[in-house]
């Protein structure tokens, strides 16, 4: 049998006398099984107003930047490109307009051009994201 248990995933580990048990390595995938995962991704801009990008799961949590690593930039940091979007909390906009939002199976971006900028969905930019799930 596992002598000790990693901090984090508590899964076995064995010292040099120690028997192993085919259970305890069982225990370790089904552990590391429902840990968290994530999901990579890139999209480009169609510039409608709202669109949702389909995950096929509905993540933990989201972060979009555009093919340069770009979040927010402008001489007043009015564009907002991207963001760190959380449920019940979206990235948002200096004015506190919803630029990334996590939906049921995705994440909602947009393109507007009235007060500050959101351009999470501009036409003529490519996006990335890694969303957890």
């Amino acid at each position: 049998m596992s002598s000790h248990k990693t901090e984090h995933y508590k899964l076995h580990t064995w010292a040099a006398g120690d028997d192993f048990l085919r259970e305890e390595f069982n225990d370790n995938f089904e552990a590391l099984d429902a840990s968290v995962r994530m999901v990579t991704g890139a999209y480009a801009g169609d510039g409608e107003a709202q669109r949702v990008i389909h995950l096929g799961l509905t993540p933990l949590a989201v972060l979009l930047v555009t093919q340069d690593g770009v979040i927010r930039s402008g001489s007043n940091t009015s564009y907002t490109y991207g963001g760190l979007a959380l449920p019940q909390r979206p990235a948002r906009t200096p004015d506190n307009k919803p630029a990334v939002e996590i939906v049921e199976n995705g994440f909602r971006v947009g393109s507007r051009l009235q007060g500050n900028y959101i351009w999470t969905n501009w036409g003529a930019d490519t996006y990335h994201y890694i969303a957890f799930y």
